[in-house]
């Protein structure tokens, strides 16, 4: 067995490449990805991604040969395509940690709306980010998205970490207390970013028996967002949401 580089624009069309010069089908191809490639940045050059193909060479008399070979892949490919993909997943994210430095273990499964890489270890915490908003963790998932994600389509690729929901929680319940105790102190409403509707939910509780203030949600879709103000200004535009 031997091996060949590829190369294009992306992993997808580095493997269209390979196949059309082996002449195998694409879903047959063993490989490698040497390199993602990236887009560009400002200032900086685009540069292709890279894969190596792995070749079986011809059987000797008896043997079997390559077109064999090949046909025996592709028969496979469906049901090991899955656990390449989870492993090269892993491979990553192992090789990301062990870079930094970092005890974190990763599991990946496929369920029916992802792909998903679960992270949990003595280091996780590192992913909730200094503000616990998970900007870390997202950074994550945007970097296995754009190198597994034509692997996995239509599935996407998340990325979940043990316990982040409860500190996410807990940072943005206390963000909310600090707002309210400002509403007290000044008497000037104020407002948080947008937060989808569990959030809100979160912040509506933890400022439930909070003294002196009152929340309502104002926005639409995507832009709602929850609005701290003095208890007097209780009567300001915008729907409520349940507290309990």
């Amino acid at each position: 067995m031997t091996d060949r580089a590829f190369s294009g624009k992306d992993v997808e069309e580095a493997l269209a490449s390979a196949g059309a010069t082996l002449g195998l089908p694409v879903r047959s191809l063993r490989y490698v990805v040497l390199d993602p490639g990236s887009p560009g940045r400002v200032g900086a050059k685009p540069t292709p991604a890279r894969i190596a193909v792995l070749i079986d060479r011809p059987a000797g008399p008896g043997g079997r040969n390559e077109p064999e070979e090949a046909a025996s892949r592709e028969a496979a490919d469906d049901d090991e395509g899955d656990l390449d993909t989870a492993g090269a997943i892993r491979d990553v994210v192992g090789a990301l940690t062990e870079a930094a430095g970092l005890q974190v273990e990763v599991e990946v499964r496929e369920g029916r709306e992802a792909v998903t890489a679960s992270l949990h270890g003595p280091d996780r915490e590192f992913f909730f980010g200094a503000d616990g908003r998970g900007e870390v963790l997202r950074a994550l998932e945007h970097l296995l998205q754009r190198m597994f994600g034509p692997e996995v389509a239509p599935l996407p690729v998340r990325v979940e970490c043990e316990g982040f929901r409860e500190h996410r929680d807990a940072a943005l319940a206390g963000e909310a207390r600090a707002l309210a105790e400002e509403v007290v102190r000044e008497g000037e409403a104020r407002t948080l970013p947008p937060l989808n509707a569990y959030e809100r939910r979160i912040v509506h509780v933890a400022l439930g028996g909070f003294p002196g203030v009152a929340t309502y949600s104002v926005g639409e879709g995507a832009d709602r967002r929850v609005t701290i103000a003095p208890a007097a200004a209780a009567g300001a535009p915008g729907d409520e949401e349940p507290r309990g």
